[in-house]
């Protein structure tokens, strides 16, 4: 037999054979290669998509925190005015405290000084008064002969005890 001879029954069985291989093979293996073709190719697609979304949660995160970031610099900023303020009104009582101390101790310090100069005046005014006594008596003493130095003396005692 040639094989440029051409015989239709061959043919045909050759072609019935190849006709029935191709359904048998797309029976078993086409269905089963094309589902593992489509799984992977929805595999692929899902994992761009995740890809995509996880893209875009990090966009957006980046973007809470710059907005995180924002309002935590403005609120550390109002504290620390707050803080600042809260200090100067603290140093203010604290000022206005010790003035009030300073006054108090001024006080007392002028009126101790008015009681012992008050004190003072008392105490130097006996000194005075004993002073004059003690010379007034002396001068008796050296006078005391006369009658007249007696009269003087009784009305000066007279005096220094209504005026004392």
């Amino acid at each position: 037999m040639n094989l440029l001879d051409f015989h239709i029954p061959e043919w045909f069985w050759v072609a019935f054979n190849l006709i029935v291989l191709i359904l048998v093979l797309r029976k078993i293996l086409w269905k089963r290669v094309f589902g593992v073709l489509k799984e992977r190719q929805d595999m692929v697609v899902k994992t761009v998509q995740d890809a995509e979304e996880a893209e875009r949660l990090i966009a957006e995160m980046e973007q809470l925190r710059a907005k995180l970031d924002e309002e935590l610099e403005a609120k550390t900023v109002e504290q620390m005015h707050e803080a600042r303020t809260l200090a100067g009104k603290e140093f203010d009582r604290i000022v206005e405290e010790a003035d009030i101390k300073a006054a108090a101790i001024i006080s007392a310090a002028k009126t101790k000084s008015e009681q012992e100069r008050d004190a003072l005046l008392v105490k130097m005014k006996g000194q005075v008064a004993a002073t004059a006594v003690e010379a007034t008596s002396m001068l008796l003493r050296a006078n005391m002969d006369s009658e007249r130095n007696k009269q003087l003396l009784e009305v000066f005692l007279s005096e220094g005890e209504i005026s004392a």
